[in-house]
């Protein structure tokens, strides 16, 4: 979490503490935070455009948008992609502010030990890619280790901690075997909930040749039926989740398990994408075929912004429902399934914007430092922070990319604190 001081009309970002920021006039990148401001001038009205930048120094955006520090503007055409014409008047909006707002202070970290304040200074060089071997050296201590001295994956405050790692299939891995080991150190019974899959309609496309393609999957004129074979069932139960748009085909639960939430269910009960929750209650039913099937599920949430209070139902404590959607695997189905995820491992754009005590990370895979900085930016403290197997330094130690220096450098050129 950055720090923000207000300066003169803009507001600070909901649940961000306020510190040293810097100001930058005639910024030249804005940000998702802006707003326009009428101001009063001898009678007339000038409008002053308000941006408020976190770092560049955290992940760029997922997919194949281009991240607003890139070179590429695109060209706007009426023929092009909806997503193309989209993206590129965002960045021609991008050069229009005039007051930007730096975001440059971590505020997370708060230890006031050595060790903390040594880290601190790690991940300040981190966000820039200019890591010491003082830092190096720092951050190996924490390496999980066989060695009872060392920290371990096994210490209870780690035990059921999820592992922030660099794609979904890894995370669906993790999760998988953590799920059984969850059951069994816990002596509950895992229950295996399957799916409603029946054939669906083709998602939609920006282009026309690949709508073409994509109806040319799901109609099929021999068919009477959306009903799908039990042969092609059993192997559409088995994609994982990664390639099924985070919709399961099979979810192993039980009583007391973390889950995370992977669709905005309802925001005013705070059953947002990604918020945190554990297993309370479990009501099954059959699907077609015989299948036990969730009808729904009651889980209550981990830490939220607020106390939720649904009627009949405990503080907290929330009820989900299946959701139908068109998930598109090798072939389009409508797979009618609770959007969770057991909550073992998250990506690393899963883990921004919390602020975790006991923060895990599995580093090997992850491409730069920008990755490696929101990880472990994630950590309130070092002792807190446990790190699975090694880590490839020079991604913390080779500084910024072209484009990425090139735009830190003109934002600073105008700096003033």
């Amino acid at each position: 979490m950055h720090s923000l001081i207000k300066t003169q009309t803009p507001p600070a970002p909901r649940d961000r503490a306020v510190s040293r920021s810097t100001e930058h006039p005639l910024g030249q990148r804005p940000s998702a935070f802006a707003r326009p401001a009428q101001t009063g001038d001898g009678g007339r009205t000038r409008t002053v455009t308000w941006g408020c930048v976190e770092s560049f120094c955290q992940l760029p955006p997922p997919g194949r948008a281009s991240s607003l520090y890139s070179s590429f503007v695109g060209k706007w055409s009426s023929t092009s992609a909806p997503s193309a014409q989209k993206n590129t008047l965002g960045k021609v909006l991008w050069h229009q502010f005039t007051t930007v707002v730096i975001l440059r202070e971590n505020m997370r970290q708060r230890g006031l030990c050595h060790e903390d304040v040594l880290f601190h200074i790690a991940l300040e060089n981190m966000r820039y890619g200019r890591c010491t071997a003082t830092d190096i050296a720092l951050l190996r201590t924490r390496i999980a280790m066989d060695c009872p001295a060392g920290p371990s994956l096994s210490d209870p405050w780690f035990r059921q901690i999820s592992i922030i790692t660099a794609c979904n299939a890894y995370r669906d891995t993790i999760n998988a075997r953590r799920t059984c080991e969850f059951a069994a150190n816990c002596g509950v019974l895992l229950h295996s909930f399957f799916s409603y899959d029946c054939w669906g309609k083709a998602v939609n496309s920006d282009s026309a040749r690949q709508a073409q393609r994509l109806y040319e999957k799901t109609m099929d004129p021999v068919r009477a039926d959306d009903s799908i074979s039990s042969k092609l069932q059993e192997i559409l139960w088995q994609v994982p989740p990664c390639m099924s748009d985070h919709h399961a085909g099979i979810l192993m639960l039980c009583i007391g398990m973390p889950v995370l939430l992977k669709f905005n269910e309802a925001t005013e009960l705070c059953a947002t994408n990604g918020a945190e929750a554990k297993v309370v209650k479990m009501v099954a039913g059959k699907t077609l075929c015989g299948r036990p099937c969730l009808e729904s599920l009651h889980v209550r949430l981990t830490s939220p912004p607020r106390n939720v209070q649904v009627p009949g139902l405990p503080m907290n404590v929330i009820p989900l429902g299946r959701s139908k959607q068109t998930v598109d695997t090798v072939v389009a189905i409508a797979r009618e399934q609770v959007m969770i995820l057991p909550n073992f491992a998250m990506t690393d754009y899963a883990c921004q914007g919390r602020t975790r005590p006991d923060n895990v990370v599995h580093l090997k895979f992850w491409k730069n430092h920008q990755a490696m900085y929101t990880c472990f930016s994630r950590s309130s403290s070092l002792s807190g922070t446990l790190i699975l197997g090694d880590f490839d330094m020079a991604k913390i130690q080779s500084g910024f990319t072209w484009h990425l220096k090139a735009s830190a450098m003109y934002l600073l050129r105008f700096t003033r604190s």
